[in-house]
């Protein structure tokens, strides 16, 4: 296995650490993890947007979530990442893919019943949705380097 391959592998396990591990918190120390990012987070917006503007006032109010979307969407990114690596993205891996991400939001939800915070089938679907379109973004750009490699061989053979 080449350092590449290694680095995603690696980087798969990081993810999948910082994602359980914050759900370990406690409620308090969740809300003031989220609560610091979320400022920083609307400082960053506020040079944007205004505090009226509809997108500022979504943001701060589902920062939680979006935070929830992003984690996994980095972690559909890096997975999806492997199988390209790989060369396997047939319609079996792509299903092996779409459904760790199943596995490790309800093992994510599990954690949170015992840490007193609760679980969501809403945050599932969240985790779920981040999840496939960090796949969705890969596959995509994928797709789009393969269709110039080929045009690229195609413009040099004539």
């Amino acid at each position: 296995m080449n350092k590449k391959n290694k680095l995603v592998y690696i980087l798969v396990i990081i993810i999948l650490v910082f994602i359980w591990s914050n759900s370990l918190d406690s409620p308090q120390e969740s809300y003031s993890k989220s609560s610091a990012v979320g400022e920083w987070a609307m400082k960053l917006l506020s040079k944007f947007f205004e505090h009226d503007d509809p997108f500022f006032i979504f943001f701060r109010t589902n920062v939680r979530k979006i935070a929830h979307f992003i984690e996994y969407l980095f972690l559909g990114t890096a997975v999806t990442a492997i199988s390209i690596i790989h060369k396997k993205i047939k319609l079996q891996h792509l299903y092996n893919i779409l459904s760790l991400s199943v596995i490790v939001a309800v093992i994510d939800e599990f954690i949170q019943m015992y840490t007193m915070r609760g679980s969501s089938v809403r945050d599932v679907i969240i985790d779920c949705s981040g999840y496939f379109t960090g796949v969705t973004i890969v596959l995509a750009i994928s797709c789009i380097k393969s269709v110039i490699r080929k045009k690229r061989t195609t413009d040099e053979f004539y």
